[in-house]
């Protein structure tokens, strides 16, 4: 069902002002009403219930003894364990924990723990196709059945009664709401006729659950802000838009009875995504960053060719359109080396993108390099079945599907591509050589300090030196309460003072969507890749900067990256460099070296300092270990200035 299309990808060279160019050399733009105008114009193609067959029923044997032995053991070993021992259970006090104290992850885990079991007994059962384990399988549809609520605490503010216990009167959809729901589907969908020998009341107890609360839910309600179809809407989208509409999509085609509401339906959701497509960032960039970008390009991704499935393979053009492959292409022009990628705002620079996805869009829209470079991560991690992504069973199934073929495909390629620009949201990634991790790779964002899980870091970069990190965005901890309310940016973490970018005057820079780094210029060559920014339009007017302009140099010639501030403020004051540091800094008289890298500065006009940041949030601890550094170069009470900081390697990344 999928067919190929290639689309030019010519960068301009020289100078680009503004927010000009596209990746893709000419201005790319989101297409409008893309879903609904080729969905709408096959809506006499949508396939019955009884019809749609996006895969094998446990009942059908042969493709699912097809699957390599090694995967079906791997399913029925987890599903072996899965069938022993009690369920988790979910208390009353559980699920206040995240209005008394603000933890979430403590009743996520429980709640993702029966979600998972579940989804391994399910694929275990396939596989064997035996029944022995179809009694737990029916606890664990039945527990789900009997939750209040299907979804994350956290995300209670959508009910009236707020976060605590879930209001049973008023169902509301959100992420896990849908993802239970899509489970559950193809809990019906693959197991429907063999769950009747334990219980003819299951099968119809899910599609009762399905109805209450979400089809019905999302059939009668165009108010979710992550719908995007109120007439005033109250709030930008994100990848939950695309996230929870390609879960209720899943639902719609499997439980959804026969009727004219399930072609509604179906439009609904395209409408739905479309409105996303039509916030994208213009130049096909991911503004929520790559570890957003498995939920956020790769959803959208997900309901396209589920579209197109159940149109009996109709609706390729989705899957082929130029921005649609943009979209895809991103996640390579991201990547640094190994498992790192660029991780500015809410992400983990380890937040690894899942094989099977990146091999089935590339598949699916044509283009070569992420299908190989799919296939590459794939062959690397050796597609276990750990790796497929089972904490959602849609995901699991298409990592299951997709082992054979990605094998077939190995070894497949890595992306490291040379440049990227991503003018929309002011994003350079440049390494020292193309294809390559040596040698040195920077990328700097300055999009606005409003973007969806944004820090407060327009204007700031990263360094890695020979695939490894010197200069650091530290990313972003646990979630709790905190993260998402009034009071995120007095996180340490999501504050300017701990990004690579000036403290003025005491001052960092502001939250909101009016506070960014402008005019922009761009300009790359086979010799060097550059970037410039004005940073005082990211700083409130306490900081008293007039001027701040930053130039980021890779200069593949003298083998060097060089960042270069010339600024004026409104009066003089000190001005404190902060540059997050991934291995503990060396101090010297205008030199600071860490992890195989020297950087020089004019010890005249700044002075060094090295503070230890001592970790404790288990995710931080996870990528960094025990510390980060922050070295800060500090002034002298000054009204203007130019300096420049060039950084070359030494050898030991020590």
């Amino acid at each position: 069902m999928f067919l190929g299309a290639s689309a030019a990808a010519v960068m301009a060279r020289g100078w680009v002002s503004g927010f000009a160019e596209g990746v893709a050399g000419e201005e790319l733009r989101a297409p409008v009403g893309l879903l609904a105008g080729t969905f709408g114009a096959l809506r006499g193609e949508l396939l019955a219930r009884s019809a749609w067959k996006p895969m094998a029923k446990a009942a059908e044997r042969g493709p699912w003894m097809g699957l390599p032995e090694d995967v079906r053991g791997a399913l029925v070993n987890a599903a072996e364990k899965a069938n022993k021992g009690d369920w988790p259970m979910l208390l009353a006090t559980d699920e206040l924990e995240f209005k008394r104290t603000g933890n979430r992850s403590h009743y996520e885990g429980l709640s993702f723990a029966r979600r998972g079991r579940l989804g391994e007994l399910v694929l275990g059962e396939c596989v064997e196709g035996k029944g022995r384990f179809l009694d737990q399988i029916a606890n664990g549809v039945w527990l789900i059945c009997e939750e209040t609520f299907w979804g994350a605490q956290a995300h209670l503010g959508l009910q009236k009664a707020g976060p605590g216990l879930a209001d049973e009167a008023e169902p509301v959809i959100e992420l896990f709401s849908a993802e239970t729901v899509a489970t559950l589907a193809w809990v019906v969908y693959l197991l429907g006729e063999e769950l009747k020998s334990v219980s003819p009341l299951i099968v119809p107890r899910i599609e009762m659950e399905a109805k209450r609360r979400v089809l019905d839910v999302y059939a009668a309600r165009t108010d979710f802000w992550w719908m995007g179809l109120a007439e005033k809407p109250a709030r930008g989208l994100n990848n939950w838009t695309p996230w929870i509409n390609s879960n209720v999509l899943t639902a719609v085609l499997v439980l959804e009875p026969e009727g004219a509401r399930r072609g509604e339906l179906v439009g609904k959701i395209c409408r739905s995504v479309d409105k996303y497509l039509a916030e994208y960032s213009a130049d096909a960039g991911c503004e929520e960053g790559p570890g957003y970008w498995g939920r956020s390009a790769a959803s959208f991704f997900d309901c396209c060719s589920t579209l197109v499935s159940a149109h009996g393979g109709k609706g390729t053009a989705v899957l082929t359109h130029p921005f649609t492959r943009a979209m895809g292409q991103y996640i390579e022009n991201v990547h640094i080396a190994g498992n790192s990628y660029v991780n500015f705002g809410d992400a983990h620079v380890h937040a690894s993108p899942e094989a099977e996805e990146l091999y089935r869009f590339g598949v699916g829209d044509g283009d070569e390099s992420l299908k190989e470079f799919g296939a590459f991560l794939g062959q690397k991690s050796k597609v276990k079945f750990g790796d497929m992504g089972l904490g959602s069973l849609s995901r699991g199934l298409s990592a299951m599907w997709s082992v054979a073929a990605m094998r077939a495909a190995a070894p497949g390629k890595d992306a490291m591509p040379r440049d990227a620009w991503y003018p929309k949201l002011g994003l350079m990634t440049a390494r020292e050589i193309d294809g390559s991790a040596e040698g040195f790779y920077v990328a700097l964002q300055a999009a606005s300090n409003g973007r969806p899980h944004g820090h407060n870091d327009s204007g700031s970069f990263i360094v890695f030196y020979g695939g490894e990190p010197v200069f650091i965005d530290v990313g972003v901890g646990t979630y709790t309460a905190q993260t998402f309310s009034k009071d995120r940016y007095k996180i340490w973490s999501m504050q300017s003072q701990f990004h690579n970018l000036p403290e003025i005057d005491g001052v960092g820079q502001h939250e909101g969507y009016a506070y960014q780094a402008s005019g922009l210029q761009y300009a790359k060559s086979d010799a060097s890749t550059r970037v410039s920014a004005n940073l005082a339009t990211a700083y409130p007017k306490e900081a008293g900067v007039k001027r701040w302009m930053r130039t980021l140099t890779l200069d593949r010639v003298g083998k060097k990256v060089v960042v270069e501030e010339e600024f004026a403020l409104v009066k003089e004051a000190v001005v404190a460099m902060s540059l997050m540091c991934a291995k503990e800094p060396v101090v010297s008289a205008g030199a600071v070296k860490t992890a195989g890298v020297v950087v020089g500065f004019d010890a005249g006009q700044l002075t060094a300092t090295v503070e230890k940041i001592e970790l404790t949030d288990p995710l931080f601890k996870g990528t960094w270990g025990e510390a980060v550094w922050r070295v800060r170069l500090t002034s002298k009470s000054v009204a203007k200035g130019s300096w420049k900081m060039m950084m070359q390697g030494v050898g030991s990344r020590e």
